[in-house]
């Protein structure tokens, strides 16, 4: 984050930005720690019910003037004066949806009937249970991701070779946790599980804070306990290992 921080200052003159994604479950108030500790400047943002779909993290993408995702290598060398951008952003951003709008009834309903039709979408039910989480809405949340995930079964899906599927039945499971907001057991639960399906370093970092919430949130500086979170990722792959070899 710092480096990104410096490589925005740099360029920002030719039309180059730099976007932060972070992925934290519980929402802005941690991530707004984390960015305000590096006196992060560029465009900041946090998907707290992972609408964005990534798998490990964290990833870093190089996005062109014609809006293609580019190798990373030698990026820097490829960038354009801001004249040459600004017709073709403009014409990018134009076709962006608002934030706004992913909550309008309208959008929303159009996904209910998508779900409606086709319940086992694991696309759609988690995209549909990111903009019921953003509202607050954690018992629609619930229903749509428990319809969606009962047409699969775990160990089946995380022993196959089909890292799609596990990366999205990982998704649902986090934001199922997610929407227990009154049940801690079951928070730890359905987040244990996603990363069962899922095992990414980014998956058992937000899991390690599920799990012990006090060891990260309010400390000085927005520091965390890294030993703890580092034990428990361990932890949780040992126990992958043993629930992918059971009966």
């Amino acid at each position: 984050m710092p480096g990104w921080q410096e490589v925005f200052e740099r360029y920002r003159k030719l039309g180059f930005t730099v976007v932060g994604i972070a992925l934290d479950a519980e929402g802005i108030a941690p991530a707004k720690l984390y960015y305000d500790r590096f006196g992060v400047t560029f465009p900041a943002l946090v998907d707290p019910n992972y609408a964005t779909g990534f798998g490990a993290v964290p990833q870093t993408f190089f996005v062109d003037e014609h809006g293609v995702v580019q190798s990373l290598r030698n990026w820097d060398e490829r960038l354009k004066p801001a004249d040459q951008l600004k017709s073709v952003t403009d014409d990018i951003r134009s076709q962006w949806t608002l934030p706004g709008r992913r909550l309008d009834p309208a959008s929303i309903a159009r996904l209910v009937a998508a779900h409606t039709s086709d319940p086992p979408n694991l696309i759609v039910a988690g995209e549909l249970a990111s903009r019921y989480l953003d509202l607050n809405l954690a018992a629609e949340a619930k229903s749509v991701l428990q319809t969606a995930i009962k047409h699969y079964e775990l160990l089946k899906v995380a022993r196959s070779k089909n890292k799609d599927r596990s990366r999205l039945l990982g998704h649902a499971y986090l934001q199922l946790s997610r929407s227990f907001t009154k049940d801690q057991d079951a928070r730890v639960k359905y987040a244990t599980l996603s990363f069962y399906l899922n095992p990414s370093v980014g998956f058992g970092k937000q899991i390690a804070r599920i799990i012990a919430p006090e060891k990260f949130d309010g400390r000085p500086k927005g520091d965390f306990d890294n030993r703890y979170r580092e034990g428990t990722l361990r932890q949780l792959q040992r126990e992958r290992q043993a629930w992918l070899q059971q009966d």
